[in-house]
């Protein structure tokens, strides 16, 4: 599958490399209602499916699939239509970049007539799922989905942070940050109700209290790997921006190489970068270990003596578990220097680790 621009798909229209009156499609059915509809798509950012051509024996592309679409964007350029009460000519120049340099999925095809037949066929029979971002989208377009969709397409730093866009994928995980700034829950019925409420609002208050913190997230960390995990901190350490910023050299080197550990695999990650940014604002130099190995655990318990039910005691609670129950922690924490030594090694039931946290 390619990618070809409007810009260029049109100029190969007018030009006559492309053609859509073949005899395999049908004449023009799409009323100026459903022609519109396919600009608003384009602008909003909700991806076309993708366009199938034929490649002749004159290297000419005809068009076995997508020919409805095609025409409506022909008429819009040609200001044959209207969208929202003015014709290509009328519209801002924003507008008509962001028509030009859609990228539009292609699938050039060649061989026999009969393939091309069969191609035909098949494409008009079968259909793709759409994504949770379409189907809001067809429920609930408005002034709010398109001012969304305008911000995702053109703010810089979202843009760096969410990467490429696909099918509305980064639209849904604006969204799903915004539950969480709103201390609402990500499931769809949420959103849904959220988008529904707001349909008809302007999405300009949304992007200023989401703004600052994808901003945040884009001057500080490198990789956005782990968006979600920054995202939050980005919330919660607002205030540290500047010497966040100062130190993001450190604090990307060292969350870098905590995420190619063995670590990263076996502890919460959301605890772990945060108390390794910490440690990086706090200047506080910490040991490249993080965990105590099985063979730490194996060697600090053979100085202790399990009960008559072959029990270990808890360090701070003093009640008893099984090993299975118990983990190895740092009696001076790891995030304020800490080392990982046996010397500085306890036994500690989930309870008690939970309720430690960070503390000595």
């Amino acid at each position: 599958m390619d990618n070809m621009n409007i810009k260029y798909l049109y100029e190969q229209l007018r030009d006559g490399k492309i053609i859509s009156d073949i005899e395999l499609q049908r004449e023009i059915v799409y009323d100026t209602e459903k022609q519109v509809l396919v600009i608003d798509s384009i602008i909003t950012g909700i991806p076309l499916p993708a366009f199938y051509f034929w490649k002749n024996k004159d290297d000419i592309l005809e068009v076995l699939d997508g020919k409805q679409r095609i025409e409506a964007i022909r008429k819009f350029i040609e200001n044959d239509i209207q969208y929202q009460d003015k014709l290509w000519k009328q519209t801002d120049k924003k507008i008509q970049d962001i028509i030009n340099k859609t990228e539009l999925s292609i699938v050039i095809c060649e061989g026999k007539d009969q393939l091309k037949r069969e191609i035909f066929r098949r494409i008009n029979t079968l259909g793709v799922p759409l994504s949770p971002y379409e189907v809001l989208n067809g429920l609930f377009h408005g002034e709010y989905l398109r001012g969304l969709t305008l911000y995702v397409g053109q703010d810089r730093d979202t843009l760096k942070v969410l990467g490429s866009n696909s099918r509305g994928k980064n639209q849904y995980k604006i969204l799903q940050l915004l539950m969480d700034l709103k201390k609402l829950t990500r499931d769809p019925q949420t959103i849904n109700d959220y988008v529904s409420k707001n349909q008809k609002n302007s999405f300009t208050d949304d992007q200023k209290e989401i703004g600052k913190y994808i901003k945040f997230v884009s001057e500080v960390f490198d990789g956005y790997g782990q968006l979600d995990i920054y995202f939050n901190l980005a919330r919660k350490y607002f205030k540290d921006a500047v010497i966040w910023k100062q130190k993001k050299d450190e604090i990307n080197s060292r969350i870098k190489r905590y995420l190619k550990s063995d670590d990263a695999k076996l502890t919460d990650k959301s605890k772990e970068i945060e108390d390794i940014i910490q440690a990086v604002v706090n200047n506080i130099s910490v040991d490249d270990k993080r965990l105590f190995s099985s063979d730490d655990k194996k060697e600090y318990l053979r100085k202790k003596k399990p009960n008559e039910d072959n029990k270990y005691q808890c360090t701070n609670c003093k009640k008893y578990f099984y090993i299975e129950e118990l983990s190895m922690d740092h009696k001076d924490p790891w995030s304020k220097g800490g080392r990982t030594e046996l010397s500085n090694a306890e036994l500690l039931c989930r309870p008690c680790n939970i309720k430690k946290g960070n503390k000595s």
